[in-house]
């Protein structure tokens, strides 16, 4: 099952405060909704949380073409003039580059989204995900959206990036603003379909079309969406210092780290493999010189299986055809006394290998 909670714009989440939730099962189906405090939410095996639009901050950027770590440590200093805030005090993920060459960046303040995972860590709720509301309403091709609620209002465009601004019947200043904008970028919409949330009424959209000359149309409820899943290509915000742990996390090796070990193992196993040819190419040698002594010596052997015991037999042999002893010292001492004593031995001393006869 998935678990999707909302967060509120509110700046620390208070013990009291309530969250709206979402549980999905396994095929996405909405098996249920509420809005309680987070000791009554559900538990789900993944959760995602959703960031009000009012909370994050969606600038396009033409930034250079460096790597990804790079990228994250420029970005709070590349959106400093949007924001006109302290560069450590905010958090930046970077999308995807669009085909004018610009990147769609999204700011959050990094303490008040510190503070959301911790209350929803300290009653086990840990997300995987978290991407803006508007994430849900992005992917058109010239169909904007708007949310309209009782107090607040939402605007967003193709590529997820939203405006928001207060509850008012008048043509908000921030769409019109928006869609000025995207006629300079040759973007302007064809037509905005204005969603409502909790039984708002609508606003006038026939007067909405006529300032703008863009159609505003009437959508469905906001409710219906929010249950939606967000378009491809989403920034999630849980990057960089705010990526889930796992329970190796705190084993990250470098990469460099890697590529050495598997260079010294591979070094080490072509050394042991060479020295092992070697050490075989020795032995076959040494093999062949002692076959090669033993023939010298033996020249009628027919076959040769164990030079060492065939030459050890076929010494004993030769001894024994001369008259000596081929077994072990003592018995050789004892053959040579009785060849040379004709009156006999009467008494024998064998000691550190000397025998001594009376």
């Amino acid at each position: 099952m998935k678990l999707r909670v909302f967060l509120p714009a509110t700046d620390r989440p208070e013990d009291s405060a309530r969250f709206a939730w979402k549980l999905f099962d396994a095929r996405r189906e909405l098996l249920r909704d509420d809005v309680t405090a987070l000791a009554d939410i559900p538990r789900a095996g993944e959760v995602e949380a959703v960031i009000p639009a009012e909370r994050v901050l969606l600038a396009r950027l033409k930034l250079p073409k460096v790597n990804a770590s790079t990228i994250r440590e420029l970005l709070p200093y590349a959106v400093e003039e949007k924001l006109l805030a302290d560069p450590t005090h905010i958090h930046a993920v970077a999308g995807s580059r669009n085909t004018r060459g610009e990147t769609v960046v999204a700011v959050v303040d990094r303490n008040w989204l510190r503070a959301m995972l911790d209350a929803l860590a300290r009653v086990g709720l840990r997300p995987t995900s978290a991407w803006s509301e508007s994430a849900l309403l992005a992917g058109g091709h010239g169909d904007w959206h708007v949310v309209w609620g009782p107090s607040r209002g939402m605007l967003v465009d193709d590529e997820g990036v939203a405006a928001t601004f207060d509850h008012s019947q008048a043509l908000p200043l921030a769409v019109r603003l928006a869609i000025d904008e995207a006629t300079q970028r040759g973007e302007r919409p064809e037509k905005v379909r204005v969603h409502t949330a909790e039984n708002a009424p609508a606003p006038d959209l026939a007067a909405w079309s006529a300032q703008t000359s863009v159609a505003f149309e009437r959508g469905t409820l906001w409710e219906t969406l929010a249950a939606g899943e967000p378009a491809a290509g989403s920034i999630n915000m849980l990057q960089g210092e705010f990526a889930p742990r796992s329970a190796t996390s705190g084993w990250k090796i470098p990469r460099a780290a890697l590529w050495l070990a598997g260079a010294i193992a591979l070094l080490q196993l072509g050394f042991t493999a060479f020295d092992t040819w070697r050490l075989e190419r020795e032995r076959t040698v040494l093999e062949a010189q002692r076959e090669a002594i033993f023939r010298a010596a033996f020249p009628e052997a027919r076959v040769v299986v164990d030079p060492d015991l065939q030459m050890a037999r076929n010494l004993a042999e030769l001894k024994r055809a001369r008259g000596q002893a081929a077994g072990d010292e003592f018995l050789v001492g004892m053959t040579q006394a009785a060849r040379v004593s004709p009156n006999g031995v009467r008494s024998v001393e064998f000691t550190n290998g000397k025998l001594v006869t009376r």
